[in-house]
């Protein structure tokens, strides 16, 4: 594949997945048996993306690629009806011979697979009745006290489990042969016998289906020539199996039990990410002519402030979303955007000007109460000569913290003629400030009403 080829495939990559992509692809080629990877992030973290694209390259270089998304699946109860359901989309429709002979193994398999399940649950209950009765020793109870326990008659209870026994274990003989024939028709005519299955969104799913899923994985599928990755959000899934079995021995966890090899898709990229996506912000009337006001400072604002939020990829993708409906429904309007940028942040993941104050502009920091208390204090000095040292270290503090402020005209500042001799200072406090951050608020909170609740 060309360097060309794999850049198309991987458009609008925005966090380095590319790069991955090319390291996963190495690895998964390389594998010859059965093996189960884990490919972990966080919610919102970009794996789904991941997945989309990475299957693209993997068919590209002529694997075969089976997706399942459990989200869409799990309305069918049946994982193994899933997991063949998948595979026998990669038969050709065209070849109705080996189509019908996928659909008959497909067929066996499922009833075999099923019975593993359900022999695989029984023994795990079985198990627990004998925990439940045994002796202070540690020595089991009497078969009689485990019947007696389960509510049913000995005899029922004995002769049932020796009959599901019996017929799960024939189920079993059968599911490796039919496994195998169902894999050969699906890899006939093709360069590798590796069948490569991504899994995801099992993190949104029903829980009981996303373990119910993974123990089919596990049981009917363990056989060389499958590769199964999962994209997961592994603190959820091992948060569901703890509900359900109990908090697992210190050092052990719940998902070691099905997975070979886990992997990490994060990378160090939300920075350059968060500045790619601003920078693509529909700006129509600058604030003023400085580029403090432009796009490219607010995009680089976005790539400081997107490390420091805690938030995942695409919380910080809506973030900004609210920032670019507010420049395309206000495009009369003059906008800053950096600052429509910082307020969208503020927002979303709860930020504060003085844990920031040293990444943030101080004209973020002009709010209303401020300028009122600083006009205030202005108006009780009574001596000339006090009025004049006040006035120049207010100014001297806006030509060196606030500089951009000087470039705006008195029209900018929505101060009239008749203010044109006041200190810069006071024209800043008194004209700009009451409306300067509040109207700007009120763009973003309008764009909210308007955008659907994720």
């Amino acid at each position: 594949m060309t360097e060309e080829e794999l850049s198309e495939i991987w458009k609008g990559d925005l966090l380095g997945f590319k790069e991955r992509g090319v390291a996963f692809t190495n690895l998964v080629t390389s594998i010859t048996d059965h093996r189960t990877i884990s490919i972990e992030a966080g919610y919102g973290r970009g794996k789904t993306f991941f997945r989309e694209r990475w299957a693209k390259q993997l068919e590209a270089a002529d694997e075969c690629v089976v997706q399942i998304d459990a989200r869409l699946s799990d309305h069918s109860g049946d994982p193994v009806v899933t997991f063949l359901g998948a595979l026998l989309g990669m038969v050709p429709e065209q070849e109705t011979k080996r189509r019908d002979a996928a659909f008959g193994m497909a067929k066996k398999i499922g009833i075999a697979g099923t019975k593993a399940i359900a022999r695989a649950a029984l023994r795990e209950g079985f198990d627990e009745l004998v925990d439940a009765v045994a002796t202070g020793d540690g020595e089991a109870g009497s078969l009689h006290d485990i019947a007696k326990l389960a509510g049913q008659d000995l005899s029922k209870a004995a002769g049932d489990m020796i009959a599901t026994q019996l017929e799960a274990e024939k189920a079993r003989l059968e599911l490796g042969e039919q496994l195998n024939l169902l894999h050969a028709q699906i890899t006939k005519g093709r360069d590798t016998d590796r069948i490569i299955i991504l899994i995801d969104e099992l993190d949104r799913c029903h829980p009981d289906y996303a373990i119910a899923l993974l123990e089919a994985m596990k049981l009917v599928f363990d056989q060389d020539g499958f590769v199964f990755v999962l994209m997961v959000n592994r603190g959820y899934l091992e948060s569901v199996a703890e509900k359900r079995f109990g908090k697992a021995p210190e050092g052990e966890s719940y998902l070691d039990k099905f997975v070979d090899l886990r992997l990490k898709l994060e990378t160090d990229r939300l920075s350059s990410a968060a500045e790619a996506l601003a920078s693509e912000l529909p700006l129509a009337i600058p604030f003023g002519d400085h580029e403090e006001f432009g796009v490219a400072r607010a995009a680089l604002l976005a790539s400081e402030l997107a490390p420091e939020s805690g938030l995942s990829m695409r919380q910080i993708k809506r973030v900004l979303d609210r920032v670019e409906l507010a420049c395309l429904i206000y495009a009369e309007r003059p906008i800053d955007v950096a600052l429509l940028v910082w307020l969208s942040f503020k927002d979303g993941a709860g930020l504060r000007f003085d844990e920031l104050s040293t990444i943030l502009p101080h004209r973020f920091n002009i709010i209303p109460s401020q300028a009122e208390e600083i006009l205030a204090r202005g108006n009780k000095i009574r001596s000339l000569k006090d009025n004049n040292d006040w006035s120049n270290k207010q100014n001297f503090f806006i030509k060196e913290n606030l500089s951009e402020l000087l470039t705006l005209s008195n029209e900018q500042l929505r101060a009239d003629e008749m203010n044109k001799d006041y200190f810069y200072w006071a024209r800043v406090y008194q004209f700009l400030a009451p409306h300067y951050i509040p109207e700007h608020q009120a763009m973003l909170d309008a764009v909210h009403k308007l955008q659907a609740d994720t």
